[in-house]
């Protein structure tokens, strides 16, 4: 995992570029925790948190878009990756019927949807 504390480690561990399985390992690790969070917010939700979750989400990337000096294109694109990232884990928790039918499916979501797949057993 990638680690913050690199100068006290010995060896290759206090390198400052993660190698790629330290940054795929903390990618899961934001994956997983964002469904489980997900799921627990939508289990006593209803079904209004995915479209309030997409405002904030639209309103925080277009703030923080524009900070990077971001063209429109980039932010717009930026936005739909985002929510094609909620729709896909709207759908892993549980919440199909929440879940825009045009979510394409990128590498990420396709993985989102593995996790939680009926046919894996779960702990």
């Amino acid at each position: 995992m990638l680690v913050t504390d690199r100068d006290c480690r010995t060896g290759g561990a206090r390198f400052a570029v993660p190698t790629f399985g330290e940054i795929e390992g903390k990618l899961l690790v934001c994956e997983v925790v964002a469904t489980s969070c997900l799921r627990q917010l939508l289990a006593h939700s209803g079904g209004f948190a995915v479209p309030v979750i997409k405002r904030r989400v639209r309103r925080l990337l277009e703030a923080r878009c524009h900070d990077e000096k971001l063209c429109e294109d980039d932010t717009e694109a930026a936005v739909e990756y985002a929510f094609q990232l909620v729709d896909a884990a709207a759908e892993a928790a549980g919440k199909k019927n929440a879940v825009s039918p045009a979510t394409e499916g990128c590498e990420t979501i396709r993985r989102l949807r593995a996790m939680h797949a009926p046919s894996r057993k779960r702990p």
